[in-house]
């Protein structure tokens, strides 16, 4: 007799317990972010997560990724190709369910280190699968689903922002601006026009609105990037093939004649966005 599936939202739990134990094995600081992580009271209804968001301190990442290796554990997509903000690689397990292995959070404009030091600084412990794990306060908890819908292109909703009271909310407004996240945040809950003059309101624009494309998209980056080095690396990425995606879509590791193929049809379709646009703007 075959032994009965795991039902998907244990498993999520009892992958974030396996995390939790690789971590406590290497010294390594992880905070537990979404899915089980967050309190049901900032769910509209049930959500069971696919998979598990995990935040490492920065200085401590290389120590972690060393020991999901030890533990069995495969990259999937690294953080420079699974999402424009290069912030988490995406690891799998033969027993468990894909990770996300956060090394920063999308919104915050402070560096990566102050960012997981703040939300470190008022943590609150929790247990997941029965494993004592550490989670962001409740302020962070808001502020961290509210951020990942300010990224939906306007397909999920701020719920966790509508549930908080306008205490917590003052709450997490202030974590915001300590965090340097107060455009992210605005385009989430419908206060971005506010915040025209912020540096990173191209970005935040593209990402809460529906009816924009990848031209826009690298646009919004490009302009939003801090110094010359940061938009040296948005246009070599607009112009870079990424091959993991490719190889999502194809299902196999694609080729040389594959990849150069993918590489003329980027190159045409930003041709056809520049002129769209150039014809937008002369009618």
């Amino acid at each position: 007799m075959a032994a009965p599936e795991v039902p998907i939202w244990a498993l999520v739990h009892l992958t974030h317990a396996a995390l939790q134990r690789t971590a406590d094995r290497a010294g390594v600081d992880l905070l537990h972010i979404k899915g089980p992580a967050t309190r049901s009271s900032l769910r509209a209804g049930r959500h069971d997560s696919s998979d598990t968001d995990v935040l490492v301190r920065p200085a401590h990442l290389d120590r972690f990724v060393a020991a999901l290796a030890a533990d069995g554990w495969t990259l999937f997509t690294g953080f420079d190709e699974g999402s424009p903000f290069g912030h988490a690689a995406n690891y799998t397990h033969t027993s468990w369910t894909y990770a996300d292995v956060h090394r920063n959070l999308p919104g915050p404009r402070r560096n990566a280190d102050e960012v997981f030091e703040v939300l470190w600084r008022d943590r609150e412990p929790a247990e997941i699968g029965h494993c004592p794990c550490a989670v962001p306060s409740l302020a962070g908890q808001v502020a961290v689903q509210t951020l990942h819908s300010a990224r939906s292109h306007g397909t999920e909703h701020a719920d966790a922002w509508d549930l908080s009271s306008p205490a917590v909310q003052a709450e997490t407004r202030a974590l915001a601006r300590e965090l340097q996240a107060e455009t992210a945040l605005a385009a989430a809950i419908g206060e971005l026009d506010a915040h025209r003059d912020a540096p990173d309101h191209a970005l935040w624009e593209y990402w809460s609105s529906s009816d924009n494309d990848r031209l826009d998209e690298w646009a919004a980056r490009y302009r939003s990037a801090d110094g010359f080095a940061e938009r040296w690396r948005v246009l070599r990425q607009a112009m870079h093939v990424n091959r993991t995606h490719l190889r999502i879509r194809l299902g196999h590791e694609p080729g040389p004649i594959e990849v150069f193929r993918e590489q003329c049809a980027r190159i045409a379709h930003g041709a056809v966005s520049v002129l769209r646009r150039a014809k937008g703007r002369r009618s």
